[in-house]
Formats: C-alpha cells, sequence, structure tokens
C-alpha cells in the first residue's frame, strides 16, 4: 500500500513536469509503472505524448490527465505485447518493405512513399526513430504471432456467404460504411453499466475519436478508433443490420462480440455501383471474415496475456 500510494503522488508530479517542459532532456527520469521487467518512466510517456500528438493531433486539446491516461495505456498495450513476443522470438526485427507498407497503411495521410520519407518526418517532428521504430515492429510480429497461433481455429461459411452474396447480387448500387469502434471488456453487469455510461458520457463531452484513444482496447484506438471504409457486404447479418438502422454521425448501443463488447459509429456512408463477380466477391468477403476473426482472436489473446502478468503501479 504504501508502495501505491508513494507511486501516485509520483505520478502526479510527473505529470505537471511532463507538460511543462519542452525537450525530453529537462525531465528527471523516474520509474512509473513495471510489467515484469519491462519499466515505463517519464521519458517514456513524454516520448508516447509525442507521437500520438503527431499522428492523432486531435487529442491536443484534452486534459492534461486525459493525455497522461491515454499515452500509459498504449504504452503498455506495446509493453504487454512486447514481452509475449520475445517468449517465441530471439529480438525485435522485421524487413524494412513491412514496415514501410505497415506505414503506408496506417499514416496515409502523412504522403510516406520511402523509408526515408518516413525517417525524415519523425525528425521533423522531433520522434525518435528507434521508439517508433520499435512500435510498429511490435505490431507487425503479434499480428503474425496471432496468424500463426489462431488461423487453424478461422471459421468461415462459404456456402452461407454464397448464398448471401447471390441474394444481393441483382443489386447495382451497393452501400459501403466508413467506420469507427470502441471495444471494451467488463465481466459483470455493475462495472459494464459504469463503464458504457461513462463511454456515453465521453463520447457527448469529447467526441469519439478522443474516446476511443481514451478507453478502447482494439488497436484502432491508436487511429482514434477507425476501422476504415467496410462494404455492407462484408458486414455480418447481425452488424449490418445495426449498422443500416443508423445514420451517418450516429453510434450504436453496445454490441456483444467473442472479446468483450464494441460500439460502432458511422463516420460516412456512399453508394458505388457493383460490377459483380462471385469469385472476386466471395474472395474480398472471405478476406474480410478472416481478419475479423483475427483481430477477436488478438483481443482475446491479449486480455489472457495480460491477466498473467502483474503491472505494479495501476
Amino acid at each position: 500500500m504504501y508502495f501505491l500510494g508513494k507511486l501516485k503522488t509520483l505520478i502526479i508530479a510527473s505529470l505537471f513536469i511532463i507538460f511543462n517542459v519542452q525537450n525530453s532532456n529537462t525531465i528527471e527520469n523516474k520509474i512509473l509503472f513495471k510489467i515484469d521487467n519491462e519499466i515505463i518512466t517519464t521519458i517514456d510517456i513524454y516520448e508516447e505524448i509525442k507521437f500520438l500528438r503527431t499522428f492523432t493531433p486531435e487529442i491536443n486539446d484534452l486534459e492534461d490527465a486525459e493525455l497522461f491516461e491515454i499515452s500509459k495505456n498504449s504504452i503498455l498495450r506495446d509493453r504487454i505485447k512486447k514481452i509475449e513476443i520475445l517468449e517465441f522470438v530471439k529480438e525485435l526485427k522485421v524487413q524494412d518493405k513491412f514496415l514501410l507498407n505497415l506505414i503506408k497503411n496506417k499514416y496515409s495521410k502523412t504522403n510516406i512513399s520511402t523509408f526515408e520519407d518516413f525517417r525524415i518526418y519523425l525528425k521533423k517532428n522531433n520522434l525518435d526513430f528507434n521508439n517508433v521504430n520499435e512500435k510498429l515492429t511490435i505490431e507487425l510480429i503479434w499480428n503474425d504471432l496471432i496468424y500463426q497461433k489462431f488461423n487453424k481455429k478461422i471459421s468461415i461459411d462459404r456456402e452461407k456467404i454464397k448464398k448471401e452474396l447471390l441474394q444481393n447480387s441483382k443489386k447495382e448500387l451497393q452501400r459501403e460504411f466508413l467506420l469507427s469502434e470502441i471495444v471494451f471488456t467488463e465481466n459483470d453487469k455493475i462495472n459494464f453499466k459504469k463503464k458504457n455510461e461513462e463511454i456515453i458520457s465521453d463520447i457527448n463531452d469529447i467526441g469519439f475519436k478522443k474516446t476511443a484513444l481514451k478507453h478502447s482496447v482494439s488497436d484502432t484506438a491508436s487511429n482514434g478508433g477507425l476501422i476504415g471504409w467496410i462494404k455492407e457486404d462484408n458486414l455480418n447479418q447481425n452488424i449490418k443490420k445495426i449498422v443500416k438502422e443508423l445514420k451517418t454521425g450516429q453510434f450504436s448501443k453496445p454490441i456483444r462480440t467473442s472479446s468483450g463488447f464494441m460500439i460502432l459509429k458511422i463516420n460516412d456512408e456512399k453508394e458505388y455501383l457493383s460490377k459483380f463477380n462471385l469469385a472476386d466477391k466471395m474472395e474480398e468477403v472471405i478476406r474480410f471474415k478472416t481478419n475479423d476473426q483475427l483481430n477477436q482472436f488478438s483481443r482475446m489473446y491479449f486480455n489472457k496475456v495480460k491477466k498473467d502478468l502483474i503491472i505494479y503501479g495501476l
């Protein structure tokens, strides 16, 4: 108890320091949290905040305590994944071409086309290349680990997909939705109600994107919950029904999933002229459903790993 009380005082003091300095050289580096042998310090929080501010500038008008909480959760996700990854690989290393593909997909608005562009962009924004490189490497290796562990458990009903596609094949105009999500996990009704009310309150106060950064346990949290453009045919029947009842700008009630609960928001929608090809469409839907199931497995596995770790300071 003494340790936790002392740590809480240290965190409050560190908050003041972090948000009132211009560079990390003037911050006294103190340990804030510890996960196994991985430590999180005031410098780590400072660097994470810089990263988030660069790639998600919408968070800049958040309260200092909220920004601290977001950066803390982001670092914890990375460190927990890192600990688990190092049980399977000797070092955190992937080929530059895979990193560049991830960068292009994840940060398309930055117009980065080469690895050198990325280095220049980070330097311009005073971000440490090694820190950012490790974050992206962890993401890539984690995704590969999840695939290796769970790809044989993926269940795809091809006949059902084929039947649904043929039923909709006569519709020339199809709809596509720009979706965002907030994913959270609670084990009992009381905590679920409390968490849901807190999330709804934050959505109304600071918006969906910032609330996703603050509360979501999905990997999309670092991008404000943005999933991207999803074609209506790719959604499962339950999600499709919920999304079709929402208008642009609205968000759903919590939807139960295999890994917790999900709140979906429609940011935008559009119609497109469908050139129906059954084989191509089948592969597209199967690819989407495969990725969706892998994301579910990823969240379940992450929660399991987190429960097995002792995190000091929370």
